[in-house]
């Protein structure tokens, strides 16, 4: 009995290895096709994702916590290419004494969880920029303006407030997301409103105050009143509407014009207290002699008869109306068209009086069998005064000719 079962125990060894033996292995070389294949598409998987994560830092603000996990694996894959590059007999090793998961291996998951990060992200992406849209453009914007240089502190605080916005669309909050939207839309356009300010008001605020430290208020209070109410009123202009640059940049201007004309009224103020009452007459002779020379340019008058509020009432005048006449004159290019209009007449006058010649010499060959045959000089050419015109015989009945010598 004994016997019969290990004979049958022997015969299913024998074939259980019979059948071993008959499944064909895989030659050394056919593995190491395949290894190599494998090898060369991880590596070509890596470069792709190389070349994608070159554009992904403005994702971050969409979920943090997705970004660090992708950039965390993005940075282990990196490591573990460059192993796998720098020795290749690494890539079938271990990658580490508690995992049978080889270098290969790691790297192929690593590229796959930045993959399903990134995938998360553009999801997300999709959703705040639909619901927060007015946030971001209003983000960008100060960002333009480069707030952050000029209020650091509010900024920074604006910021937290933004990111908070994309928290709050990551948990499904569209609502709430919503209803913080708006806090923070009115709490960037102040911040907007003094970035514009303090880009165009403040600089020329400055120069006003260095005037100040030059007593241009005590000279020329009146000048220095007009800066005051100028700065006030761009202000206001940029309260109302701070991304009208043009109007803003003509205010800036006006400002520059006052704070200009307040400096020049400020020294003529200190030269006039600085005169004796010897210099008064020669001040004002002064001053006479350059209306002087104006009125000279314009109408070759000499108005210094006049009181000077009268010469300066005359010399507006006679500007007005030089400038009237000036006006009414025709722009040089209107004397062009009329220049070409008369040459374009004088070419049709000179066209129809060669018509009329070409006529005229037709007739004349038409009618060359009853008339003398005639020879008319060119259009250029005069006829000559010795010329003498034959009569044909009259005992012959032919016809003679006319010959201009």
């Amino acid at each position: 009995m004994k016997r019969t079962g290990l004979s049958a125990l022997m015969v299913f060894f024998a074939v259980l290895l019979g059948a071993c033996s008959s499944t064909p292995e895989m030659s050394e070389s056919d593995t190491a096709i395949s290894e190599q294949g494998e090898f060369q598409r991880v590596l070509s998987a890596y470069r792709h994702w190389q070349q994608s994560m070159q554009h992904t830092s403005e994702l971050a603000i969409y979920s943090p916590d997705a970004y660090q996990l992708m950039i965390t694996s993005w940075e282990n894959a990196e490591k573990i290419y460059q192993e796998i590059t720098a020795t290749p007999s690494t890539a079938y090793k271990s990658y580490s004494l508690f995992s049978s998961t080889t270098y290969l291996q790691q790297i192929q998951l690593e590229l796959n969880q930045v993959e399903v990060s990134l995938n998360q992200l553009k999801q997300l992406q999709k959703v705040a920029d639909d619901v927060l849209s007015p946030a971001i453009t209003q983000m960008q914007y100060l960002d333009s303006l480069d707030a952050r240089q000029y209020y650091r502190s509010e900024y920074t605080r604006l910021h937290r407030l933004y990111a908070s916005l994309f928290t709050l669309v990551e948990d499904d909050e569209l609502s709430d997301a919503r209803e913080e939207q708006d806090e923070f839309l009115s709490r960037s356009h102040s911040l907007e409103v003094k970035t514009i300010k303090k880009i165009y008001i403040a600089p020329l605020e400055a120069m006003m105050i260095e005037l100040r430290r030059q007593d241009v208020n005590d000279y020329a209070p009146n000048s220095y009143a007009q800066i005051e109410q100028r700065i006030e009123a761009g202000k206001a202009l940029i309260e109302r509407t701070p991304r009208d640059f043009d109007a803003i940049q003509q205010a800036a201007s006006a400002v520059q014009f006052e704070l200009a004309h307040a400096q020049h009224i400020s020294l003529e103020v200190q030269r006039l207290r600085d005169l004796s009452k010897d210099d008064y007459e020669s001040y004002i002779l002064d001053f006479e002699n350059k209306l002087l020379r104006i009125s000279k340019a314009l109408k070759e008058e000499d108005l210094r008869d006049q009181p000077i509020q009268e010469q300066a009432r005359l010399i507006i005048d006679g500007a007005i109306n030089v400038r009237e006449a000036t006006a009414s004159k025709p722009p040089a290019d209107e004397v062009l068209k009329d220049k070409d209009k008369y040459i374009r007449d004088l070419n049709a006058l000179v066209m129809s009086q060669q018509r009329q010649i070409s006529l005229l010499q037709s007739k004349l060959s038409a009618s060359k069998e009853t008339l003398p045959s005639v020879s008319l000089p060119a259009p250029s050419e005069a006829p000559d005064s010795n010329a003498t015109l034959t009569e044909p015989p009259s005992d012959t009945g032919e016809t003679g000719s006319a010959v201009m010598q």
